[in-house]
Order: structure tokens, then C-alpha cells, then sequence
């Protein structure tokens, strides 16, 4: 029975060995930082880890290299190069060797320098110095960090990039950089590394922003050193647009009037309007670059359209459209004048008259098809049974281009003595348009009357040959 314990015993122990070495293993750790710190004789390298259980060191040849293992370490957080230069060593080297082994590589220059491994709080401390000195354990001084940041431009128009730089920083192992508006408020923050210290932000609202930077040195001590910048975020330009009249004629000028564009920091340099149709089909652009940004326009086609004024400011920055209706409709009432000779037939004879009238003219169809209404008379000189008569006309006229063709019915007094009574008429008539002269068209107008009830056509009938005035 002795013997059964005794032998028992140690199988416990070994049981309880395995189970302590296992859950050991299952800890891991990062890699958390290289410091490396250059004195007259020394160069120390401190290696930072967040849980140091053991590592191994060893030395390659061609090249030549001095190697560190730390095992139960699955992260690396520092820079995975330094340049050093100094002391034999070139660079220093970081990476996962395996899944749980992170290593440390010294590039040497040529042969391998004196060097001793020394185990510190949270990792080890390597110290190299010349082969020619002994070691000297120097008292390092650690240095305070001095903070610089640079932002670019110092202004810019909405959503334009903003570039941060702070690779002017001193003695930093670490920056943050805030930035706040106007009024004081945080908007954002962004750390940065002397690996990686520029950052590009943008801004989407105008007005002044300041930034802030803060450098940190190897012990994470802020620099105390005020390092400001700031930029001012564009404000853009405001649109004002007017129309005089809003409602016009064709081929009448409107003023499209953008004088009462605003800019709050800056001033406006141009106008840019765009005229469009009612399906939005562009009719018309125009540019205005001196005050008092206007545009004097004239429509040829009738409709409703969109007028739009966009403003840009002295940066670039440009402002929402602003927009009015005009209406363009062609002119379809005028005053017509229609003055000539006339040959007037009765009693088996012609009489010549001067004759005149005046009226109204209404486009129908314009182009097409007008309608008249005209009152008037005509003089000759008294010799009985001849006299001075007044008559009325209502016409429609057709237009194939220059020419017009109409016909219609008429009043007419007696112009002979010997006729019973007043009588309605026939008119038609056939012209041609000439030419205008500021906004009145001549005409040439040749006109044929008689009447249509109780008197003979052959008998009693008339010619008009003259002009006719339309404005």
C-alpha cells in the first residue's frame, strides 16, 4: 500500500506541472513599442511589452544580424522600422516571425558591436557601444516634445481638402490635433505618428476653424508649447435676381437684374444667367462680369420662361440659383391707318377722291390670319351730284408671308346726290407688306367696294390704291 503512494505522488506533480505550463501559454501579448535612445558611448534600445514571458537571442551571419524572439506574442503595435545609423546598427527590424513569436532584428553595418541583453520592467534593454570602449551606463535624458502643425490653405471654399502637418513636431513619439469652430465647439480629433503625420479633412458649413496640436515625447508627456493654425471655410455668395417687365412682347427688351447678389466676406465677380423653355430646353445663356450685373434681353418666341442667376464670389465659391418667370407674348392689337386715292363710279362716270381711314387690327392667327375694323372717308372737291361720303369696314385678311388677301363688308353713305339712300358694301382687297419703320409696318394696298343689295355692281362700284400704316 506504501508503495502504490509513493508512486502515485509524483504523477500528481508532474499532472499539476503540465496544467500550470498550459495555462501560462494561453496568455499573449502585444509588442507595444521601441525606444531608442542615443547617448556619447551608448545606444540604448528599450523593447516594451504589455505581458514578457521569455525570449531567445542569436546572431546571422552574411548579413550580419543580431536576432530577439519574445514568444507568447501575437501583436505588433510599434513601427516595424527605425533607421538608426549608429553604433554598428544600421536599422531596426520588427515582424511576426510566427502566429505567437514576434521578432526584433539589428541590421549591423559590418561586424557584430558589443552588446548586452538586460531584463527590465515589461521587457528588455539592449545596450550596444564601441568595440574600443567599455560599457558605460549613461543616464539618459528624456527630452520634452515640441509640437508644430502647418494647415493648408489657410482658406478654402466648402468640401475643398485641408491638409494638416505636423512632421514639424520635435522629440514626439505621438500627436493629436482637435479641431474646434468659432464659438469654441470640438467638431473632430485625429492622433498622428511621426511615421504617418499628416491628415487631409474637409469642412462642409463656412466660418473660421482652429486647429490644435499636441505632441507627446517617449513617456507620453504633452508638449507644453501653444501650437495653433486656423482656416476660414468660404462663405458663398447669395443670388438675387429681378425682371422688368416680367410680362412683355416679343422682340421688346427685358432687364434681368442681378445687382442685389451679396457676397459676406468677399465681393462678386460675375453673373451667370440662363434662360430655358417651359420643357427646360436651354434658350439663351449670358456671362456678366462688371457691375451692375444686368442683362438686356428680347424673346422672339412666345412662352414662359425660367430665368436663372448663379453668383460667383472672388474665391471661386458659388451660390444656389436664384430664379423668375418672365412671359413673352406676341403683340396682337394695332392701330392701322389706311390713306390712297380712290376711284369712285356712278352715273356712268369715275370720280377721283382722297380718301382715308383708321382703325383697329386684331392678329387672329398671327402670321396667318387678322381682323380689321376701320372708319373713314373720302373728299373730292364739290361738283353736284358728287360729294365728300364716310363709310365702315370690317375685313378678315390672309397671310402668305409678305401677301394678304381679305374680304369683308362695308357701310357707306351717298356719295351722289341722286342715290336714294346709304348701302352695305362688299370689300375685298390684296396688299403686300414693305418694309417697317421703327416699330410701324407700311404696306401697299390696292381695295375694290360695290354694293351687294338694290344698285347695280357695274354701276356703282370703287378702287382704293394707297398704304397702309399698321403700329
Amino acid at each position: 500500500m506504501m508503495k502504490k503512494k509513493v508512486f502515485f505522488f509524483p504523477i500528481l506533480l508532474l499532472l499539476l506541472f503540465f496544467l500550470t505550463t498550459l495555462s501560462f501559454s494561453e496568455e499573449k501579448g502585444n509588442l507595444e513599442k521601441i525606444i531608442i535612445s542615443k547617448g556619447e558611448k551608448t545606444l540604448e534600445v528599450n523593447v516594451t511589452l504589455s505581458l514578457f514571458t521569455y525570449y531567445r537571442q542569436f546572431e546571422l551571419l552574411n548579413p550580419n544580424r543580431v536576432v530577439i524572439d519574445f514568444f507568447n506574442i501575437t501583436k505588433i503595435k510599434t513601427s516595424r522600422f527605425f533607421k538608426v545609423d549608429a553604433f554598428g546598427i544600421r536599422a531596426i527590424r520588427t515582424g511576426q516571425f510566427k502566429p505567437t513569436t514576434a521578432r526584433v532584428v539589428f541590421d549591423l553595418i559590418e561586424e557584430v558591436p558589443p552588446y548586452k541583453i538586460e531584463i527590465i520592467e515589461d521587457g528588455l534593454r539592449v545596450l550596444f557601444w564601441p568595440e574600443e570602449e567599455e560599457v558605460v551606463e549613461e543616464e539618459i535624458k528624456i527630452l520634452d516634445a515640441i509640437c508644430d502643425i502647418k494647415v493648408d490653405p489657410a482658406k478654402a471654399n466648402l468640401n475643398d481638402p485641408i491638409s494638416v502637418d505636423m512632421s514639424g513636431s520635435q522629440h514626439a513619439q505621438s500627436m493629436e490635433v482637435e479641431v474646434f469652430d468659432k464659438e469654441g465647439t470640438k467638431i473632430t480629433a485625429q492622433k498622428l505618428t511621426p511615421e504617418s503625420p499628416r491628415w487631409e479633412t474637409k469642412f462642409d458649413k463656412p466660418g473660421e476653424y482652429i486647429f490644435r496640436g499636441t505632441a507627446f515625447n517617449i513617456e507620453d508627456k504633452p508638449s507644453e508649447n501653444l501650437s495653433e493654425a486656423q482656416t476660414h471655410i468660404n462663405f458663398p455668395p447669395v443670388s438675387s435676381l429681378e425682371c422688368s417687365p416680367c410680362r412683355s412682347r416679343l422682340k421688346k427688351s427685358i432687364t434681368l437684374d442681378a445687382s442685389g447678389a451679396a457676397d459676406s466676406d468677399g465681393e462678386v465677380v460675375r453673373v451667370d444667367f440662363e434662360i430655358t423653355d417651359e420643357e427646360g430646353n436651354l434658350v439663351d445663356r449670358f456671362m456678366a462680369t462688371e457691375k451692375p450685373f444686368t442683362w438686356e434681353k428680347m424673346l422672339e418666341d412666345e412662352g414662359v420662361f425660367t430665368v436663372s442667376a448663379i453668383v460667383t464670389d472672388d474665391f471661386g465659391a458659388v451660390s444656389e440659383p436664384a430664379m423668375v418667370k418672365i412671359t413673352a407674348r406676341e403683340k396682337r392689337l394695332f392701330f392701322l391707318l389706311d390713306v390712297g386715292s380712290l376711284a369712285s363710279r356712278g352715273r356712268g362716270t369715275y370720280v377721283i377722291y382722297a380718301g382715308g381711314r383708321y382703325g383697329l387690327l386684331y392678329k387672329i392667327l398671327p402670321g396667318t390670319l387678322d381682323f380689321a375694323l376701320t372708319g373713314g372717308g373720302a373728299y373730292t372737291t364739290p361738283r353736284g351730284p358728287w360729294k365728300s361720303f364716310y363709310n365702315f369696314n370690317v375685313l378678315f385678311n390672309v397671310h402668305v408671308g409678305p401677301v394678304f388677301i381679305g374680304a369683308g363688308a362695308g357701310f357707306v353713305s351717298r356719295y351722289i346726290e341722286t342715290l336714294p339712300k346709304s348701302y352695305v358694301e362688299g370689300v375685298a382687297n390684296i396688299g403686300i407688306d414693305m418694309f417697317s419703320i421703327s416699330k410701324t409696318k407700311v404696306s401697299i394696298l390696292l381695295e375694290a367696294l360695290g354694293p351687294v343689295t338694290d344698285y347695280s355692281l357695274k354701276d356703282y362700284h370703287k378702287f382704293l390704291l394707297g398704304f397702309r400704316l399698321t403700329f
